[in-house]
């Protein structure tokens, strides 16, 4: 049974969307991109980056030696002229240096300090890259992409660091360690084994659901002004400080003048985070 920690009132606004309607554009042109990259040589270790901009990114582990790559690239736009301007403006760069396979979108979106994207109808174009891609299952991975695409793993053992924007994250049946970011999206992250070192897990506009093993043993800082906190697992409060406590359906829960309680889950552990600003936490146990 889910045990309430804290709850507030929820509110999802609504979120504008620059894309284009399909009907919108008169020219379209796609391709199918396939490279793979040995990564079994050498003593170092596996490890894999996608920098995406618009479309899916999505990673299986598996037994092979090889990092396994399949690109749809879908191009988009309002004229000849703007077509043209695609193909030769916007670039997937594809390398490999020892055991790190890179995947980078170029564009004139991309600035020196980050992303520049002023909307499709500025460009007069839309290129999509959706990713399929098959990873030996211990390979770290880095994985990014910002529009109209959500990130899906599953089947890996190496640590993470995914972050999206416009966009979903779901990862299932992992066991490695790392951080989980979107802004407008659900987070869910199935452990086939807890993780064993500090790990967060950060929306703005979504519910946070992350299944660990039973016997969970952390450390857990939570925050949402929106919405509530629900664990499966019986957990004691640890005051933060200059926190104040308050007594809840026979609970005792500390807040923090940032809406932000650490609690400790059987006999603490590595620190673990939540943040949500709209939207429910909710920590399940894979057992029930």
């Amino acid at each position: 049974m889910k045990r309430l920690i804290a709850t507030t009132l929820l509110v999802l606004p609504l979120l504008a969307s620059d894309r284009h309607n399909e009907r919108d554009w008169k020219y379209e042109d796609q391709e199918t991109i396939r490279r793979s990259f040995n990564v079994a040589a050498g003593s170092n270790a596996r490890k894999l980056l996608v920098d995406n901009f618009t479309g899916y990114v999505h990673v299986t582990g598996y037994s092979g030696a090889e990092v396994q790559v399949t690109v749809q690239k879908h191009i988009r736009a309002e004229s000849n002229e703007a077509m043209a301007e695609a193909k030769r403006d916007v670039k997937l760069d594809m390398s490999q240096q020892g055991n790190f396979v890179r995947l980078y979108v170029d564009g004139p979106f991309r600035s020196h300090d980050g992303n520049n994207y002023r909307g499709d109808r500025y460009y007069g174009y839309n290129v999509e890259f959706d990713y399929e891609i098959q990873v030996p299952a211990s390979t770290e991975l880095v994985l990014k992409t910002f529009n109209h695409g959500d990130i899906v793993v599953k089947s890996t053992s190496g640590d993470f660091d995914l972050h999206n924007f416009n966009g979903g994250i779901e990862v299932e049946d992992i066991n490695g360690s790392g951080s989980v970011n979107t802004f407008n999206g659900p987070v869910k992250v199935a452990f086939s084994r807890n993780p064993a070192h500090e790990s967060n897990f950060k929306t703005f506009n979504g519910s946070i659901d992350i299944y660990f093993q039973p016997g969970l043993d952390a450390d857990l800082m939570l925050k949402t002004f929106h919405g509530g906190v629900y664990s499966d697992f019986d957990v004691t409060s640890v005051p933060l400080t200059s926190a104040a406590g308050e007594s809840h359906e026979g609970r005792f829960v500390y807040r923090s003048s940032d809406r932000t309680m650490k609690v400790r889950a059987g006999k603490g552990g590595p620190e673990m985070s939540f943040d949500t600003f709209n939207g429910q936490i909710r920590l399940h146990s894979k057992a029930l």
